[in-house]
């Protein structure tokens, strides 16, 4: 009876190897630096063999992070791996397969897209982002770009088709500063209020975008049916979003999160700024019961990179400066609220957050300096002169 093959240390090669002969007469061969690895190998070999399968040419067997990557993105790019807190499926949004496509095409294909994965070091993957940090990537970026790679190489480890994710080790650069975000002042805000918003071509657009904190995508997702202006408490009901793949509009999804489905109450200033805007749109045949609230003359909703440049435009004509984005106009609404209402919970229910951690993160100081020290004392010097 012939020996089992086993795996022996190759001191010239410095590895672990062991040869496999299948009854064809071929001979497959087994070459790992890890004992463990390469017994992995080997047993799989024998399996194969033990079945009469033939395992084909090692170098076809051996899958290039391109093949990882097709494969990953062929599957709906599932979540890593079934973890303790669940073993269900997350389905990834069109956007964000978008996202991962982009960042995988343009910053890992190039660079390791024709390495094999079970030849590929650590450290060759982390160089692949050291150079990304060099050339400036935000840190966020470069943190996403591993997340995707390391998902579709957990994808194909437990599909079998690799036998080591080289990714799940990697040490990424150190992480540098975000760039700040920034609110409204209420000096600002009252600027906008009365000199810009005003004079704008959509005045109704911005006044809900500040005055009910909506994402971007859900200020231009907002359609009429979710718009009350009749009755006798006026509302907004934030119930989908504008959904967005490279660039262009492919319909209306839910809010991000499941808090994000709320109902706000207008202000007076609003209801008549939407009430003008409707009785406008009427008046050019725009407007549809149906339709999209703020739209281009198509009636299709504003693309986000639209709004970003009307909103900068804006900015700019109440002296404000240019480098101020959409998403900023929704933490000056939870600033300038939370100012006003010293509460975060109910801060955190009106811009739709899971808890109030992620609203203060929001918060940015719209006062020059901070009363609520001479307030408290205030109050403790009157009580403490009433007491005899």
């Amino acid at each position: 009876m012939a020996q089992r093959p086993t795996v022996r240390w190759n001191e010239g090669a410095e590895r672990w190897m062991a040869w496999v002969r299948f009854p064809d007469g071929s001979r497959r061969k087994v070459e790992r630096l890890s004992k463990v690895d390469a017994q992995h190998d080997l047993d799989e070999l024998l399996a194969l063999r033990a079945q009469a399968l033939d395992p084909g040419p090692r170098r076809e067997r051996l899958a290039s992070f391109d093949d990882v990557l097709d494969a990953w993105f062929e599957a709906g790019c599932p979540n890593a791996v079934p973890s303790a807190a669940s073993r269900h499926a997350r389905v990834k949004s069109p956007s964000t397969i978008s996202n991962a496509r982009q960042l995988l095409d343009t910053s890992v294909r190039p660079v390791v897209g024709k390495l094999r994965v079970d030849r590929t070091t650590t450290e060759r993957l982390e160089g692949l982002f050291q150079a990304m940090a060099k050339k400036g990537y935000a840190t966020s970026t470069v943190d996403r770009t591993w997340h995707y790679l390391n998902q579709a190489c957990q994808h194909a480890l437990r599909h079998r088709r690799i036998n080591v994710n080289p990714a799940a080790a990697v040490l990424l650069p150190a992480a540098r500063p975000a760039k700040p975000r920034k609110s409204f002042t209420i000096e600002q805000a009252q600027r906008l209020l009365v000199d810009a918003i005003p004079r704008d071509t959509r005045p109704a657009m911005w006044l809900t975008g500040l005055m009910c904190g909506l994402r971007p995508g859900e200020l231009a997702g907002l359609r009429w049916p979710f718009v009350d202006l009749d009755s006798k408490a006026p509302s907004i009901h934030v119930a989908e979003r504008a959904l967005e793949v490279e660039d262009r509009y492919v319909g209306q999804a839910s809010p991000k999160t499941p808090r994000g489905h709320r109902r706000i109450g207008l202000h007076p200033l609003l209801v008549a700024a939407l009430q003008r805007h409707r009785h406008d749109m009427q008046a050019l045949e725009l407007y549809d019961p149906d339709g999209f609230v703020f739209c281009t003359r198509n009636g299709t909703p504003m693309t986000l990179n639209n709004l970003r440049r009307a909103f900068r435009q804006l900015c700019e004509r109440a002296g404000l400066g240019s480098d101020w984005t959409t998403y900023e106009l929704r933490h000056s609404f939870v600033s300038l609220v939370s100012d006003q209402l010293d509460d975060l919970l109910k801060v955190a229910d009106l811009a739709g957050h899971s808890d109030t951690r992620t609203t203060q993160g929001y918060r940015h100081a719209v006062r020059p300096s901070l009363p609520h020290a001479i307030e408290a004392w205030d109050r403790l010097l009157d009580t403490a002169s009433a007491q005899p």
